[in-house]
């Protein structure tokens, strides 16, 4: 009896430990490129651009010079030679063939310039979250990873949005168009025509496999990361506002989680989606949390208009008369793991206490499957981690957890919800 109280009370400990030592902070404030979709997957890169001291060193290093040079030359000879097929003209972006020496050299670079990068990564990669999973490293090994999360995340859109390989979820994030058409092939010729026009402005090694990466997501009008943003001035205003006047000794649980059900037709909201925000409902009126939660994104059937979060928002207002400001939606998770990592990334940066349980209500049927351990299996598989901890399960349609700081990190893996 005592482990099972002590427990979730050590998570909240270590949670509070790492909020407060090298890790997410939260007073610190995210840098912006103008592009949420770049800023949510390559946010190495966003501080790199917002940090003259660092982006005039990587400029300035003749091997990082060269990898730039090349890349721009093929950018160029694509312009005027015969290459039609996706992997002949994108094949020399990716950076697989060249990350062995790039990590070489900016491991050198690095140790040359530590005071200007350590200012960097202690200023803004360790405080902002993005990097949480890193936090125990030292400086040039979290650096490292964070250099590699970036590599691998081009070449994961590259591969998928331009070459049209079957990644992590092919059902709901694949290309929108068949890549071997002779319709796709010629966009893909202007695209990297429209490129070549602006090279004289890639100044960094990366910006050419970056342009690339972005105009592929584009083109396939996958810009999901930056729908509804930004959330607390738009559909999250009221819901953000209240937060900070909640009195949460009132409460048992700090929120209550409710994933989404992505209907098979094109419609709003389906008859699962339907049942999970009527338990949900039940649980919020008889006062158990001041908040829920509903989760989800622009998932199904694929390419749907509707997104999950917002149509149960619309069901749980105009059903249960329950107000927006008891309502924070969740609009990106695309699965049942990233539905709990998501809502638990804005309880953590709107302030909802994370020392206080939280609840996942549901159907039956995705209790039964969340509650099992082959779940938990299946985040350590696709995240890395489990998003909670002291996960119990209370009833058919509830699971008591609580957050874990990890869900902050962002994933390489899923370019669409990073």
């Amino acid at each position: 009896m005592k482990t099972k109280i002590l427990y979730p009370l050590f998570a909240t400990i270590l949670f509070v430990m790492n909020a407060a030592g090298q890790g997410y902070d939260k007073n610190y404030r995210l840098l912006s490129s103008g592009d949420l979709v770049v800023d949510k997957n390559f946010y190495l890169i966003t501080v790199i651009e917002k940090t003259p001291e660092v982006k005039t060193i990587l400029t300035g290093n003749a091997t990082l010079k060269s990898f730039l040079q090349k890349k721009v030359e093929v950018l160029k000879a694509h312009v005027t030679d015969t290459c039609s097929a996706p992997m002949s003209l994108l094949g020399d972006f990716f950076w697989q063939q060249d990350t062995a020496a790039l990590v070489k050299e900016l491991s050198s670079v690095y140790k040359a310039n530590k005071k200007a990068f350590d200012k960097m990564i202690d200023g803004h990669l360790r405080p902002s979250g993005y990097y949480q999973r890193f936090v125990g490293l030292s400086n040039d090994v979290l650096l490292a990873k964070a250099w590699n999360q970036c590599f691998y995340g081009m070449d994961y859109i590259i591969n998928q949005y331009g070459i049209g390989k079957k990644m992590r979820y092919p059902h709901i994030d694949s290309a929108s168009y068949r890549v071997n058409t002779r319709s796709y092939r010629i966009m893909l010729k202007d695209l990297v025509t429209s490129l070549d026009e602006i090279s004289n402005e890639f100044d960094v090694f990366y910006k050419p496999s970056l342009a690339i990466a972005m105009q592929l997501m584009q083109a396939n009008d996958r810009d999901e990361p930056a729908r509804l943003e930004p959330l607390e001035h738009g559909i999250n205003k009221a819901a953000y506002e209240q937060i900070q006047k909640t009195d949460w000794k009132k409460y048992k649980y700090a929120a209550i989680v409710l994933p989404g059900a992505g209907p098979e037709l094109m419609i709003p909201i389906g008859h699962a989606g339907k049942i999970h925000c009527d338990v949900a409902a039940r649980r919020y009126l008889a006062g158990d949390a001041p908040f829920i939660i509903p989760s989800g994104g622009y998932c199904y059937p694929f390419k749907t208009p509707y997104n999950e979060a917002e149509e149960m928002k619309k069901y749980l207002m105009e059903k249960y008369n329950i107000p927006a400001s008891a309502i924070i939606a969740e609009p990106q998770a695309r699965h049942t793991t990233t539905n709990i990592r998501n809502a638990v990334r804005l309880m953590i940066r709107y302030g909802v206490p994370v020392d206080m349980p939280s609840l996942f209500v549901t159907s039956v049927s995705q209790t039964k499957y969340s509650a099992a351990p082959s779940f938990d299996a299946r985040n350590m598989r696709e995240l890395g981690y489990t998003p909670y901890t002291g996960k119990k399960q209370l009833s058919n349609h509830s699971i008591e957890f609580y957050p874990v700081i990890e869900c902050l990190h962002m994933d390489p893996f899923d370019p669409l919800d990073p």
